[in-house]
């Protein structure tokens, strides 16, 4: 490793020298500071084997996966600040680390997802190159894609004109199934398409779940955490017996945990308990800065520090959706829940 791969590093994490050397020191326990990585930088001075080794990107650990079959798979949950939009980014990137080919629609007027993934909501809305276009300009999902982290993967990005769609749908013939019509145009494109639904039971999360095989359900570690998600599991059972039949729960993922509260500790058990024999109950994801760093940042935290222990739930929950995709449809592990 030289100085230019240690600033690429550095710059990618979006960190200036100072911050980069208390990174360094709370990973290593070392007294780094500015004045050496300047130095690592320009070659004034070697980077330390310690330094070089914890940098250098580990082989992989898992094999290219070669998936039996293509999903959609929507991630939704009409509470807000659940962890949808994270989640979203976060698996997406994860799966594309796996070799998969992945596309992330971001279904929410908000644009969460667009802007966690450095896009400008304001300027797609005025160019028109949402999804709002897809959905109601009759423009084809082609001209609205954007690679996005160094092209690992495409993002179909949103902006606040989305909400129209709303009550314009009403009016529109099988108003539940222009998602999935319009996304027939490319989804063969790639292995998993995840959609980031906004925090509604509206039409267009009703739309997402028409299209999608698979929904995941991020769910917080607080009290009354699972309000709302029977209204939403029952709404699921209704698309699969009214359009979608083959619609499944992936899993309860349980979010922002943190396992030093007795709080978070008991509402992880009641999650476990109140689904055990219904559904999975996924590894939950723990409580991070890293999270709302790297969304600051406009980037996915697992890009940002793949190292961090914090990130490692959604790279198991990548690994544990890939073998998914390698087995039979007949052997799915996806589970209905009426």
């Amino acid at each position: 490793m030289n100085g230019d791969d240690l600033r690429a590093i550095r710059e990618r994490r979006g960190e200036d020298q100072q911050g980069f050397a208390s990174w360094l020191n709370g990973q290593l326990n070392r007294r780094y500071d500015r004045s050496r990585v300047s130095r690592w930088e320009s070659g004034a001075e070697r980077i330390p084997q310690q330094v070089a080794a914890f940098l250098k990107p580990s082989a992989p650990t898992v094999p290219q996966f070669r998936p039996q079959r293509r999903v959609v798979l929507a991630i939704a949950n009409q509470k807000g600040g659940v962890g949808k939009t994270t989640t979203a980014v976060n698996l997406a990137f994860a799966l594309s680390t796996l070799g998969l080919s992945v596309l992330l629609i971001d279904g929410d007027p908000q644009g969460n997802a667009t802007v966690h993934l450095g896009q400008d909501p304001g300027e797609i809305e005025v160019a028109r190159r949402g999804l709002y276009s897809v959905l109601r300009g009759g423009q084809p999902f082609d001209s609205i894609l954007v690679p996005v982290c160094g092209g690992a993967f495409t993002l179909a990005p949103s902006s606040i004109g989305l909400a129209a769609a709303e009550t314009e749908l009403v009016a529109e013939p099988d108003n539940s199934l222009v998602l999935k019509e319009m996304l027939a145009e490319v989804k063969g494109r790639y292995d998993v398409v995840v959609i980031d639904c906004p925090p509604n039971l509206g039409l267009l999360t009703i739309n997402a779940l028409a299209a999608s095989d698979l929904v995941l359900i991020p769910v917080q570690t607080e009290v009354f955490a699972g309000l709302g998600v029977p209204l939403l599991l029952e709404t699921i059972a209704k698309i699969r017996r009214r359009s979608n039949p083959s619609l499944n729960v992936f899993g309860i993922l349980p979010t922002m945990f943190s396992s030093r509260l007795t709080q978070d500790q008991a509402s992880l058990r009641e999650i476990q308990a109140h689904y055990e024999g219904r559904t999975r109950v996924l590894a939950a994801v723990p409580r991070a800065t890293l999270f709302a760093q790297a969304s600051g940042a406009g980037r996915p935290a697992i890009e940002a520090d793949p190292r961090s222990n914090s990130v490692r739930a959604y790279a198991d929950l990548a690994r544990e959706l890939a073998a998914h995709l390698q087995d039979a449809p007949q052997d799915s592990k996806a589970s209905h829940v009426a």
